[in-house]
């Protein structure tokens, strides 16, 4: 990428021209890897497309290879207070967002159309985040169960799930897989790929660690491997390495060397974790997995349960919000196994996994490693939400859906 010059204007018969405005495609999150993931497609449909990066860039434009722009966030830690600027100086007559709803400030987009692509974590859709989406176009919701809960409140929505490069994230030789990242070939390893954010963290690490506590007793073979920040320093997170060592476990660090054996609890390098690891390391993760646990709160997509899936590896995962619809080889906790809880800032309900059930689901995934009809079966699942199926079977009609309502909407 460079930001000396800026490139010429995409020359195109198409009236739609977006505003994505969202985290960068750089960025090791989650909205940053929908952003790499879908943002060139939609360009390759031949839409012209710029970015707005509210996460990841400061100060100034820069250009990706392929010619978009990506503007920086402004003085809102949102982007919120150049919402609607930079697409207009984009010449853009639309703006997706890809973010928290509830985070938005419609009356910004200085009479654009919006269109938020949004997560629903709670049941029902929060308030908050409904007062914000009743005012969009219309929203794009991302899951089945953000689908039906916005419907039950009445809304018009679009539906366009997350998508993964199964081409990429795909089944390896787990042996030689373990072998790259040096974890042990004998190691039965409970995987856990999440983002330590919040105090209490929505991931429900407190619930899979002490299961895992629980579970190694019987089955001390088995490691727990954390990717994610480990939480020793100061910050929105919770202290994850201390909590492990109150539970007895003793902690390492994954970093390609041989991984000693009284390592109960392995770490994500944590300054390679900063920086962002590349997909070809995430997909050795991923295979090196005899399965993986996403149990949060309420999610509103989860990409790693596919990219665990697509790479072969069952999963772990609660039924409620929209886990459930996302497991397709694998172990469900049912509600009934989870615990209400109340979420006062979004007027809405999420769920606290019990322990215990994590702990049955794991002794169960144990007795079932190295199944090749569950490794197999969970890829066949992920495969439907390829980025390629995804943009053709969900983008595309969606794009020439909007695209024709500002055709009407400009010839009236």
């Amino acid at each position: 990428m460079t930001e000396q010059t800026e490139p010429s204007t995409l020359t195109t018969e198409k009236k739609l021209s977006l505003n994505w405005h969202s985290n960068a495609p750089w960025a090791p999150t989650g909205y940053g890897n929908q952003t790499k993931v879908f943002v060139p497609r939609i360009k390759a449909l031949g839409y012209p497309l710029s970015i707005t990066a509210f996460y990841g860039l400061q100060g100034g434009r820069m250009w990706l290879h392929d010619g978009t722009v990506v503007y920086p966030v402004g003085n809102h830690p949102y982007g919120q207070d150049i919402l609607g600027a930079h697409a207009m100086h984009a010449g853009a007559n639309a703006i997706i967002t890809l973010m928290d709803a509830w985070v938005v400030q419609p009356e910004n987009a200085l009479g654009l159309p919006w269109y938020p692509w949004f997560p629903i974590d709670c049941e029902p859709i929060p308030a908050n985040v409904y007062a914000m989406v009743k005012q969009a176009t219309k929203p794009i919701t991302m899951s089945k169960f953000g689908r039906d809960q916005a419907k039950k409140m009445g809304l018009d929505v679009y539906y366009i799930p997350h998508g993964v490069e199964t081409k990429v994230f795909r089944p390896l030789n787990r042996k030689e897989a373990r072998g790259r990242l040096g974890l042990p070939e004998h190691r039965f390893i409970v995987g856990m790929v999440a983002a330590n954010k919040g105090i209490p963290p929505r991931k429900s690490f407190y619930e899979v660690i002490s299961a895992f506590a629980a579970f190694h007793k019987s089955h001390p073979d088995a490691l727990l491997y954390l990717h994610t920040n480990d939480g020793s320093m100061p910050g929105d997170h919770v202290d994850l390495q201390k909590f492990c060592k109150v539970m007895g476990l003793k902690t390492g660090i994954v970093d390609c060397r041989s991984l000693d054996d009284e390592i109960d609890v392995a770490f994500v390098d944590q300054y390679q974790n900063q920086l962002g690891i590349p997909d070809a390391y995430m997909v050795d993760v991923y295979n090196a997995m005899d399965v993986m646990v996403l149990v949060s709160l309420g999610e509103g997509f989860g990409i790693p349960l596919i990219e665990a899936q697509a790479c072969g590896c069952p999963v772990i995962t609660g039924e409620w919000t929209s886990m459930g619809e996302l497991c397709f080889s694998g172990w469900k906790i049912t509600k009934a196994e989870a615990d209400p809880v109340y979420q006062q800032y979004f007027d809405a309900f999420q769920y606290r996994v019990r322990v215990d059930a994590v702990v049955d689901r794991m002794l169960k995934a144990y007795e079932m490693r190295g199944n090749n009809e569950y490794r197999s079966r969970a890829r066949d699942g992920a495969l439907a939400y390829d980025a390629d199926k995804v943009t053709e079977k969900y983008w595309k009609p969606v794009l020439a859906d909007i695209e024709a309502h500002l055709s009407e909407v400009k010839d009236e």
